[in-house]
């Protein structure tokens, strides 16, 4: 079999912007003064490390090895992925949203409704591009339907998609301080007990490795991503939120590894997965990020607005407009 070289996977995989990028040296967090190195039982202050992605990642050079092994293709599609691009919208909930720049924010893109809504509090999401790329255009129609049902999004990179290189930790990290400072609170009444980190393949684990060890992050969500060395998965014995992957099925080089790290989380730690035949590129450029903006819209409702409606499509097969209705194959767990 040919081998794959970590450049020919950093040209496949930039071309689809799905992961990590060149291992070049980054900031860490405070009195951490190198890469990570996994050890049972060791479990750093922060999740920050030299490479995109934080703890939970894998270098360019590893995964060149992970996908020789394992056969993957990032780039292979299934029955599910969309034909073509969708159309760019406010949205389908009841407040229109859009994507603006913030000047109190830089480097990063935020998805909020158009109008603050008066009658009630806004989740919020710090989002993690595929490639860990410094710009979010690849899910603006998903962004833009989950913020137009009242959350706001602040997605690393700029909004006229002008950043290099990749985004780190500290990046969702900047967005999160912001939040908590009030710079949020120009689109509405931010409730800051309700945050959340989530993010496509690089992103995940960047959202994964910000929410490590920081109680401000209540929930996390995976999409098309979970860890990928066997030798990391201990740090998840430090994840005390409650974590939902959306994956791509068997094609999908997130499947297998969702999988292994649903079922090693910590006891009752409520956790839920969906997979439906996308590959790893999901759904996220049709309108209204198609069926993975459907399903993580309703996530979201279920988990903050406790809407019954939502919560029955997620874990009733027989209600109408179910997630299994919708051909994905889901699996949950200390949910009630």
């Amino acid at each position: 079999m040919k081998r794959i070289s970590s450049a020919a996977v950093a040209v496949l995989l930039g071309a689809h912007q799905v992961f990590a990028g060149p291992v070049a040296a980054g900031p860490l967090a405070l009195r951490q003064s190198g890469t990570f190195v996994p050890k049972p039982g060791y479990f750093p202050e922060k999740g920050d490390d030299t490479i995109a992605g934080g703890i939970f990642c894998i270098s360019l050079s590893d995964l060149a090895t992970y996908l020789q092994r394992t056969g993957n293709n990032p780039g292979a599609t299934g029955s599910e992925s969309p034909k073509g691009a969708g159309a760019v919208t406010s949205g389908s909930g009841p407040y229109p949203a859009a994507m603006v720049s913030d000047s109190s924010l830089p480097n990063h893109t935020i998805y909020a409704p158009k109008s603050p809504p008066a009658n009630i509090t806004l989740p919020f999401i710090s989002w993690g591009n595929g490639g860990c790329a410094p710009s979010s255009s690849s899910y603006r129609n998903m962004l833009t339907e989950i913020a137009s049902y009242g959350y706001v999004i602040a997605a690393d990179g700029p909004a006229t998609g002008s950043g290099s290189g990749q985004t780190k930790v500290q990046d969702q990290r900047d967005s999160l301080d912001w939040a908590m400072k009030g710079g949020a609170s120009k689109y509405g009444n931010i409730n800051l007990e309700n945050i959340t980190t989530a993010g496509h393949s690089c992103g995940g684990l960047e959202a994964m490795s910000t929410a490590y060890h920081d109680t401000r992050v209540k929930r996390i969500m995976m999409f098309d991503i979970a860890i990928f060395q066997d030798d990391r998965r201990y740090l998840l014995q430090e994840i005390k939120v409650p974590v939902a992957w959306f994956v791509g099925g068997p094609k999908d080089m997130g499947y297998p590894n969702a999988e292994k790290d649903y079922a090693l989380l910590n006891a009752g730690l409520p956790a839920y997965k969906a997979s439906l035949d996308t590959g790893h590129g999901g759904t996220y450029g049709a309108t209204n990020g198609g069926k993975f903006g459907k399903a993580a819209v309703a996530y979201l409702q279920w988990q903050y607005r406790n809407d019954a409606k939502s919560k029955a499509v997620l874990l009733d097969p027989a209600s109408q407009g179910s997630l299994v209705s919708d051909h994905w194959n889901v699996t949950y767990k200390n949910w009630t």
